[in-house]
């Protein structure tokens, strides 16, 4: 996702500070990055050697989460087929069929709702590279 920010300061070479703003269009609905919201302060990649005080483009990109990706999609589908084949070792036979089902969607809600936990306190890491410089930054009225 592409955002304006204002360089803060250069840490080093390669790394600068960075406030990102509201973009024009946003609501404020959260919907695009809820722990990067406007007057965030980040760390933001710098090869286009900005400086301080400079106006620029930034590109915020979430980073890929292995855990978040076994907990929000391996997980379900594990809990759904293993509650079919304990359902068909715990009732087996043609009567059983129904209550394996039941079980395999019981698992999967099991899973849905430690899925649901588990995003409220899982806090994404993004990648910030500055892309572009636009302008020394001014005085705002």
């Amino acid at each position: 996702m592409k955002k304006m920010a204002d360089v803060l300061d250069v840490i080093d070479q390669s790394t600068a500070k960075v406030m990102l703003y509201k973009h024009k269009k946003c609501s404020g609905c959260g919907s695009c990055n809820k722990h990067m919201h406007p007057g965030s302060i980040v760390d933001a990649f710098n090869p286009v050697g900005a400086q301080k005080g400079d106006m620029v483009d930034v590109n915020v990109i979430k980073k890929f989460s292995i855990k978040e990706f076994l907990v929000g999609y391996v997980l379900p589908v594990a809990s759904f087929f293993a509650g079919l084949l304990l359902g068909g070792m715990l009732f087996p036979g043609m009567n059983g069929g129904g209550f394996t089902v039941i079980l395999a969607f019981f698992l999967l809600a099991v899973s849905i709702a430690v899925n649901v936990r588990y995003r409220r306190s899982f806090k994404p890491e993004y990648s910030v590279t500055i892309i572009k410089r636009i302008a020394p930054a001014e005085p705002r009225l």
